[in-house]
């Protein structure tokens, strides 16, 4: 069963809920020039207790209908078509577990659940941790949800890039409960509806695991102009299972497989590190726009990757590199 309201018959304490609420008005006048951000367009909230169900009133009317998890986008960029909201909050799974198969992570878990949750602490040496601290400000990871980023698949997304050099599998819902890689599952965003992503599970990974973490932007709180990471196997100083992706290229993340190629069972030597640095500068796929140019974001590739790969071998000096 869901449960529908339509706007008319929301409660009068809650105020909120129209978007053309006296509080919107009062800023217009104050400020003017500030765009109407609103959701005035929306007629019903719907609240289904199933995926099953949520799948199908999502796909019922696919143009006119969007999921609303932690909110965010949905306010900043649902268009003026869409009248029905499908409200999640009944069918997401809110938590983080860990077995040995690894950590499962619940699609309605915010990001700052998922940042205090010990589990998540600790994982692969605290990268898990380290990137999260860099998404956006606190009070927004008070409300974006681990689902919702990974739904949305901004080209700046660090969640997203922290899950292609996790390994990461999501687990979605269209019409059947499935597992999909995250490498595959953004290489088929090209579908008309996205599936439902019910959670973000993150495979076991050795004690040798390591992780880093470089995001270039003009401000903490801003969009990164690109982003980096690396995860790698160090035993003896020896690098396995590479795994390479940069982001906000500003195309969405993307694993570079020649430089986890050349990182193979080789010594992270400042040599080795400098050569893998250059040649993702030279085969990343950047581009201008009007953030950064193309060259400017080659130059900030070679030295992520330099960065990254410099703590996960653990040499001092890295200015010097």
């Amino acid at each position: 069963m869901s449960e529908t309201r339509t706007l008319d018959e929301a409660p009068t304490d809650a105020p909120l809920v129209s978007a053309r609420g006296e509080g919107n008005n009062r800023r217009e006048e104050r400020e003017g020039d500030v765009e109407d951000v609103g959701l005035h367009h929306i007629q019903l909230i719907v609240r289904p207790s199933t995926a099953s169900e949520a799948w199908r009133l999502r796909t019922s009317d696919p143009g006119a209908t969007r999921f609303l998890g932690g909110g965010i986008d949905v306010v900043l960029y649902t268009p003026e078509t869409v009248t029905t909201l499908i409200d999640l909050s009944r069918v997401a799974r809110v938590g983080v577990s860990e077995d040995r198969r690894g950590l499962s992570i619940g699609a309605g878990t915010t990001l700052s659940e998922l940042l205090e949750a010990r589990e998540a602490g600790s994982w692969v040496g605290g990268f898990l941790a380290d990137v999260l601290r860099c998404v956006a400000s606190p009070l927004q990871r008070n409300v974006a949800t681990v689902g919702g980023a990974a739904a949305r698949a901004h080209p700046w997304s660090d969640v997203i890039l922290a899950m292609l050099v996790l390994d990461a599998e999501v687990e979605v819902y269209d019409g059947v409960a499935r597992s999909v890689p995250a490498a595959e599952f953004y290489a088929a965003r090209a579908q008309d509806v996205a599936p439902l992503i019910t959670a973000v599970r993150l495979p076991a990974r050795p004690a040798s695991a390591r992780g880093a973490f470089e995001k270039f932007g003009r401000t903490g709180f801003d969009v990164g102009l690109l982003n980096c990471a690396c995860v790698a196997n160090v035993v003896r100083g020896l690098c396995g299972g590479a795994r390479v992706a940069v982001g906000g290229t500003p195309g969405l993340a993307r694993r570079l497989s020649d430089v986890e190629g050349f990182l193979e069972a080789k010594r992270l030597s400042r040599e080795t590190i400098a050569e893998a640095a250059m040649l993702a500068a030279r085969i990343v796929d950047a581009r201008d726009d009007r953030r950064a140019s193309e060259t400017y974001r080659r130059t900030l590739t070679g030295v992520g990757i330099r960065r990254c790969l410099t703590q996960l071998a653990g040499i001092e000096g890295e200015g010097a590199l």
